[in-house]
């Protein structure tokens, strides 16, 4: 640019000298006077230049920490030059060797956790319960059965409870890579159910990792979660579940491999495994600290078989299942004597064993648009383990004696009916029915059932209310029938 000027000025000189000169002579006079201005001009010309270029430098001084931050934020997000992305397009590989994870925005409060971008996800809902029952229940915000009167009596004990122990929190777990197709996920989920509304503890409910190959249809899972045979669920808000009134299930430790057929409108899935019951699964029949369920050297061997497909009669998508599942296993406990004066044991060198065995089938199926359907029955024998035969396994309270398994059948039946997105309406009927021979030696109870009727109401994606009526009869055989009217109200906040 400089040579530029000095070029023109130079021209421009000339020019002005020759109109000022004689048109015939330019004399030597002429020439020092144009050579003097044209030293004069370059002199300035590269004192604007000296200018010009220091202030540049102060505004690029400037303006360096604004550019390096924002150079650096751009290269948090964005790929550049020499950056790589895994198959999923969510771990990249900047050129430096760093990696990061770009996580979803439902698990963006998460840092990952390695490199290969383990999300951790939250879930969870928190869970407001106001309950009255008109007569004493065995648990207070959790009811399965009703107790007996006492002397006989009719008038119950009225009770009423407010409680925030079924509140769930949970953790899902998933690495979106994946290793020759197989993906891995888990879960971690606990609540504060105890005894009863006033004592809270600490319970996990699921916690497993699992291998899943979508290609295949093939799912191995290793931990705790729903027995294999669990395949519906009643609409209704008590934290019991129906459980000991026809609706048996448990969440266990557990090895299971499940295959997974799928065409257009329907899939099959075959489960099975092997479950290894957890504290208070099989009683401890021998008081010896050692649940007897664990004291064999038998898991519990379950398995089922699940088909669903797209109703046909519908427009929507809502699907119809049926199924059928099942478990067999062993107890094991020994017999002792017990000194009813000093509390004193003594063993008398033999052992029982004795099967816990069940078969189940379900059913739930879409009705006339906004109707649904669900279902289930089962049969077995010794299944206070699963919430079934309203808590009794052997029916000789005697340690000292062979007991014999209580055998029982039960199942539930439940009809929902959406009216909108907004409102629902739910009634059912549950029963849970040992056999009285077997069942009066145990804990006395020989029939239980509930029915009861629910509304729900969704007031926006995260809040929702329940409103439940129950009304609960236990039968015992020596003391007669009990009954309870329960009302409970809930709201609850998922996130």
């Amino acid at each position: 640019m400089r040579k530029t000027l000095v070029a023109m000025l130079f021209c421009v000189g000339l020019v002005a000298a020759a109109e000022a000169a004689p048109t015939d002579v330019v004399t030597q006079a002429d020439l020092q006077a144009l050579r003097a201005l044209i030293e004069q001009q370059n002199a300035k010309i590269e004192a604007q230049a000296r200018r010009i270029a220091e202030l540049e430098g102060r505004q690029a001084a400037a303006a360096k920490p604004e550019a390096v931050a924002e150079a650096q934020a751009t290269t948090a997000i964005v790929p550049g030059e020499g950056t790589a992305t895994n198959e999923t397009g969510r771990i990249w590989s900047l050129s430096n060797g760093s990696k990061f994870y770009l996580a979803d925005k439902t698990a963006g409060i998460f840092e990952p956790l390695s490199e290969s971008g383990l999300r951790i996800t939250p879930y969870g809902y928190l869970t407001f319960e106001a309950v009255h029952n008109t007569h004493k229940t065995d648990v207070d915000i959790y009811t399965d059965w009703v107790r007996p009167r006492k002397n006989g009596g009719k008038n119950g004990d009225h009770q009423t409870v407010f409680s925030m122990n079924d509140s769930i929190l949970g953790f899902n777990f998933d690495a979106p890579e994946t290793y020759q197709g197989w993906k891995f996920t888990g879960k971690f989920e606990f609540d504060l159910a105890g005894d009863d509304a006033d004592h809270p503890d600490f319970h996990f409910r699921h916690l497993y990792f699992a291998m899943d190959h979508e290609a295949s249809g093939w799912n191995i899972l290793f931990g705790q979660t729903w027995h294999l045979w669990k395949m519906v669920t009643p609409n209704e808000i008590d934290g019991a579940w129906m459980e000991q009134t026809g609706h048996p299930y448990r969440r266990s430790p557990q090895i299971r491999v499940t295959k997974r057929f799928a065409w257009e409108d329907s899939s099959l899935e075959i489960r099975a495994g092997i479950v290894k019951n957890g504290n208070g699964m099989g009683g401890d029949r021998d008081d010896d600290a050692n649940q007897d369920d664990t004291a064999s050297a038998w898991g519990l061997i379950e398995g089922a078989v699940v088909y669903d497909r797209k109703a046909f009669w519908e427009d929507s998508d809502r699907r119809w299942l049926v199924g059928i599942g099942g478990m067999y296993g062993r107890e094991k406990s020994h017999r002792f004597f017990r000194d009813e004066e000093t509390g004193n044991t003594e063993s008398l060198g033999k052992s029982d064993e004795y099967d816990t065995d069940m078969v189940m089938v379900a059913a739930s199926l879409p009705l006339f648009g906004k109707f649904t359907l669900t279902g289930q029955l089962f049969a077995g024998e010794n299944l206070d383990g699963i919430q079934a035969g309203i808590g009794q396994g052997i029916g000789c309270p005697d340690p000292a004696r062979k007991g014999r398994e209580v055998s029982t059948i039960g199942g539930f039946v439940d009809l929902r009916y959406d009216f909108s997105d907004k409102w629902a309406f739910a009634l059912g009927y549950g029963f849970d029915d040992p056999t009285d021979s077997e069942a009066k030696d145990a804990e006395d109870r020989v029939f239980n059932e509930r029915a009861y009727a629910d509304i729900f109401y969704q007031f926006n994606d995260n809040l929702h209310f329940g409103l439940e009526y129950a009304h609960l009869r236990t039968k015992y055989y020596y003391q007669g029938d009990a009954d309870d009217d329960r009302f409970q109200f809930t709201a609850f906040y998922d996130f």
